[in-house]
C-alpha cells in the first residue's frame, strides 16, 4: 500500500514536469519530422476526401487561376507591395523604438495601426470628398517613409520560438489553396458578402463617404454597415487602382495569414508558445477559419480582438504603456468590423482585466484609461449603428479623441519591473465557473446552445473541456501563467450573449428578433468555436513538454488535419467543425469552377449583358448625371445584386423574392412587386428593369432607354 501523501507528492511532481520551461529552440531534424508528418496528414487526407464532392483538386484549381489570373495577379501583387511595405515598415519601428516587442508582437501591432489609420482617414476625408486614390497613395507614402526614417538602433533577435513555427506550419498547410482561391475569385466568394463589397465598390466610384448613406445595395438595414471593413478596403482598392471587389479578394492570404498570427500571439501570451502554435492549428477546424477568406467583418473582428487583448495584457503585466495603447486600438477597431463580435470583445477584455486586477492588485487607472480611448475609437460605429445623425465633425472627431487617448497612454513610459501575482482567486473562479454553468444546462436540456452533438463540434468540445481543467489545475498550483481564463471568460460570455437573446428570437417586433437571431447565431458559429480552439490547445502544449514535440504534433495533426468523421453532404456554409483538409478542399473546388452557381457568371457575377448596362450606368456617373446620393430603381426577378456590386450606385430593389417577414432584411429598401406604382410615382431618375417590359409598368412614357441587352433595360427620366 502507498504511504501517505505518496499520491499527492507523485501527482505533484508531474504536474511541475508537465509545466517545465519549454525549449527556447528547435532543431533542424525536429522541422524536417513535422514537415513530413504534415505532408503524410495531408496526403492520406486528399486520399479519404478523393471521392468527396470537395476533393482535393489542385488541378482545376490552377485552370481557375489561369482563367481570372490576368485581373487578380495585379491586384494581388499590389496589395502585397501596399500592405507588406506599410505593416514591415511600421513593425519595423515598434521593435526598434522600446524593448520588448517581438516580430509576432509587432506585425500584428502594425496590421492594427493601419487598419486603425484607414478608419480614421475615412471618417475624415470622406464626408468632405478628399478620400482620393492620390491621398491614399500619399498617406501609404508618409507612413513608410516616416516609419523608416525614425527606425533606430538594434532590434532584438530572440531565437525562434517552437509554437511560431507551429504557426508558420498551419499557415503553411492552408496557404496554397488560400493562393489559389485568391486568384481564381474576382470577387469574394461566400454567398451573403456581396452587398458588403457594393459599400466598399460605393466609395470607390465616388471618392465620397456618407456613414448614414453608404448601403448600396440596400438589402439590409443601413445600420449594418460597418465602417471599419469599409475603411480597410476602400483604402487597398483605391491605392490599387482596382474595384472593390478585387480590391478585397486581393487581401485574402494576407488576412489569413493574420487571422492564424493573432491567435498565436494570445495563445502565446496566455499559455506559452507552444499553446500558441497548437491554437492556430485548432482554428483550422472551425467556421471562424472558413469564412475568413470571404473577408466578412464576423471573422476579421476576430484577429483584431486577439491580438488586441494579447498586446494589453502583456503591457499590463509587464509595464510596456505602448503595448497597452496598442491593444486598445485593436479591441476598439475590431468594434468597428464587427459590432456584435467587436462589443463582446471588449467585455471579454474588461473581465480579464477585472481578473488581472483582483489577483494583480493593480493596474485601475491604466486599464480605465485604455478601455475610455477605445469606447471612444468605436463610439462612431455605435451612432452609424443607431442611425443617429450627428454634426459632420462628430464621428472623426470622436475617433481621434479615442486614438489621442490612447497615445497619452503609450507617452507615459513604462514601469521596471513586471508585475507579480499576489493570489489565484480571480482566475480560479473564472475557470471553474464555466464547465459547472455548462453542464447544468446541458443536463436541464432547456439551452438551444448546448445540443446533445454539441453543434458538431464535439470534439473540439472535449478538448477544450480538457484544456479549461488542465488550467484551473495549473492556476491551484500558483504557476506564472494562467492559460485557462482568457476563453473561459469569452465562453461564459458568449453563454450569456446567448441566454439573453434566445428567448426573443421568435416574438416581440421583427427588429427584435432579427437582432436576437443576429446574436444566437454568431454565438454558436463563429464566438465558440473560436475561444474553444484556444482552450483545445492547452493539454497539448502541456503534454508537448512532458513526452516531446514531435510526437504530440502527430496527435495534433491526425485531429485537425485528418478528416476523422464522414460527413455525408459537406457544405462551406453549415458552420460545422471540420478538418483542416476539407476546407482546403472547398477552397479549390471553389477556385476550380468559381463560387456563384446561381449567376451567369460563376467568378464575375456579372455576364457580357451586364457589362452593356454597367458601362452605360458608369458614363452617367462620369458625366456628373448620378452622384453618390443618387438612387436607381430596379425592378427584377432575382436578387438584383450586380448594379451595385459593379458600380456603387444605390439601388431601391423590387423584387418578387422580397419576404416582408423576413428578420434577414428587416429595415432594407427591398420591395415586393406591388411596390411598383408607389415608386414609380415618385420619379425616380433612373430604372431598371430586368425580365420586364416597360408595357408592363404603362410604358414609362417619362424615360428614354439608355441602354438595352437581353432581358435588361436601363431608362432615365426624360427632365433628369
Amino acid at each position: 500500500m502507498a504511504p501517505p501523501g505518496f499520491i499527492g507528492y507523485r501527482c505533484r511532481a508531474l504536474a511541475t514536469a508537465m509545466v517545465r520551461r519549454e525549449p527556447r529552440r528547435t532543431s533542424i531534424g525536429e522541422v524536417a519530422a513535422a514537415l513530413a508528418m504534415a505532408s503524410g496528414v495531408v496526403l492520406l487526407a486528399g486520399y479519404r476526401l478523393r471521392t468527396s464532392p470537395f476533393a482535393l483538386d489542385w488541378k482545376g484549381a490552377c485552370a481557375g487561376v489561369a482563367a481570372v489570373g490576368a485581373a487578380t495577379g495585379p491586384a494581388a501583387l499590389v496589395t502585397w507591395l501596399t500592405l507588406g511595405a506599410t505593416v514591415l515598415a511600421l513593425a519595423r519601428r515598434l521593435r526598434r523604438h522600446s524593448a520588448g516587442w517581438g516580430a509576432s508582437e509587432s506585425l500584428a501591432g502594425a496590421l492594427i495601426l493601419v487598419w486603425t489609420g484607414s478608419y480614421v482617414l475615412l471618417l475624415s476625408l470622406g464626408p468632405v470628398g478628399l478620400y482620393r486614390p492620390l491621398v491614399a497613395r500619399l498617406t501609404l507614402a508618409v507612413i513608410v517613409i516616416a516609419a523608416l526614417a525614425t527606425s533606430t538602433g538594434a532590434a532584438e533577435q530572440p531565437p525562434p520560438r517552437p509554437g511560431r513555427l507551429l504557426a508558420l506550419l498551419a499557415f503553411a498547410l492552408v496557404a496554397p489553396a488560400l493562393l489559389a482561391l485568391q486568384l481564381a475569385s474576382p470577387v469574394s466568394p461566400f454567398m451573403d458578402v456581396l452587398a458588403y463589397v457594393a459599400s466598399v465598390q460605393k466609395i470607390v466610384t465616388f471618392d465620397f463617404y456618407d456613414a448614414f448613406a453608404n448601403d448600396a445595395a440596400g438589402l439590409w438595414a443601413p445600420t449594418r454597415q460597418v465602417a471599419g471593413s469599409d475603411a480597410f478596403f476602400s483604402w487597398i482598392s483605391l491605392i490599387g487602382g482596382v474595384p472593390a471587389a478585387l480590391g478585397i479578394t486581393s487581401t485574402m492570404l494576407a488576412l489569413g495569414g493574420f487571422q492564424l498570427l493573432a491567435i498565436y500571439l494570445l495563445g502565446r501570451t496566455v499559455g506559452g508558445s507552444l499553446n500558441g502554435g497548437f491554437a492556430a492549428l485548432f482554428l483550422l477546424t472551425t467556421f471562424v477559419w472558413r469564412r475568413t477568406a470571404d473577408a466578412r467583418g464576423t471573422a476579421l473582428a476576430f484577429p483584431l480582438i486577439a491580438a488586441g487583448l494579447a498586446l494589453l495584457l502583456q503591457g499590463y503585466r509587464e509595464r510596456r504603456q505602448s503595448k497597452a495603447a496598442l491593444g486598445g486600438l485593436g479591441l476598439g477597431i475590431a468594434a468597428t468590423v464587427n459590432p456584435l463580435i467587436g462589443a463582446l470583445g471588449l467585455i471579454v477584455a474588461g473581465l480579464v482585466a477585472v481578473v488581472e486586477m483582483v489577483d494583480r492588485r493593480h493596474g485601475l487607472a491604466l486599464f480605465a484609461a485604455v478601455f475610455s480611448g477605445a469606447v471612444a475609437l468605436a463610439l462612431p460605429q455605435v451612432l452609424i449603428g443607431l442611425a443617429y445623425p450627428v454634426p459632420l465633425w462628430a464621428l472623426p472627431g470622436t475617433a481621434a479623441l479615442g486614438v489621442l487617448v490612447l497615445l497619452a497612454v503609450a507617452w507615459r513610459g513604462s514601469g521596471r519591473r513586471p508585475l507579480p501575482r499576489a493570489s489565484t482567486f480571480g482566475s480560479l473562479a473564472a475557470v471553474v465557473l464555466l464547465p459547472l454553468i455548462a453542464l447544468w444546462l446541458h443536463a436541464r436540456r432547456q439551452s438551444d446552445f448546448f445540443t446533445d452533438d454539441w453543434h458538431e463540434y464535439g470534439m473540439l468540445t472535449l478538448l477544450g473541456g480538457l484544456g479549461l481543467i488542465a488550467g484551473a489545475a495549473l492556476v491551484r498550483r500558483g504557476g506564472r501563467r494562467t492559460p485557462a481564463t482568457v476563453p473561459a471568460l469569452a465562453l461564459l460570455v458568449g453563454i450569456a450573449a446567448h441566454a439573453l437573446a434566445d428567448p426573443v428570437r421568435f416574438q416581440g417586433t421583427l427588429e427584435m428578433r432579427s437582432l436576437a437571431s443576429e446574436v444566437t447565431t454568431k454565438m454558436v458559429y463563429y464566438w465558440t468555436p473560436y475561444w474553444l480552439a484556444l482552450a483545445a490547445a492547452l493539454p497539448f502544449a502541456l503534454l508537448a513538454r512532458r513526452l516531446g514535440r514531435t510526437a504530440v504534433l502527430a496527435m495534433v495533426l491526425v485531429l485537425t488535419v485528418y478528416p476523422l468523421r464522414q460527413v455525408k453532404e459537406p457544405l462551406d456554409y453549415d458552420a460545422s467543425g471540420l478538418s483542416a483538409a476539407e476546407s482546403i478542399g472547398f477552397d479549390l473546388t471553389n477556385a476550380a469552377r468559381g463560387y456563384f452557381a446561381g449567376y451567369p457568371d460563376r467568378r464575375w457575377v456579372v455576364d457580357e449583358r451586364w457589362r452593356i448596362v454597367l458601362r452605360a450606368l458608369q458614363a452617367e456617373i462620369a458625366a456628373g448625371r448620378i452622384d453618390y446620393y443618387t438612387h436607381l430603381l430596379q425592378v427584377t426577378s432575382t436578387t438584383g445584386i450586380e448594379a451595385a456590386l459593379a458600380t456603387g450606385v444605390s439601388v431601391d430593389l423590387v423584387t418578387p423574392r422580397w419576404d416582408p417577414n423576413s428578420i434577414w432584411t428587416v429595415g432594407g429598401r427591398s420591395r415586393g412587386l406591388d411596390a411598383v406604382p408607389e415608386l414609380l410615382a415618385a420619379r425616380p431618375r433612373y430604372v431598371l428593369l430586368e425580365d420586364h417590359s416597360r408595357e408592363r409598368f404603362g410604358g414609362l412614357p417619362e424615360y428614354d432607354e439608355i441602354a438595352t441587352a437581353p432581358r435588361l433595360i436601363l431608362l432615365r427620366r426624360r427632365d433628369g
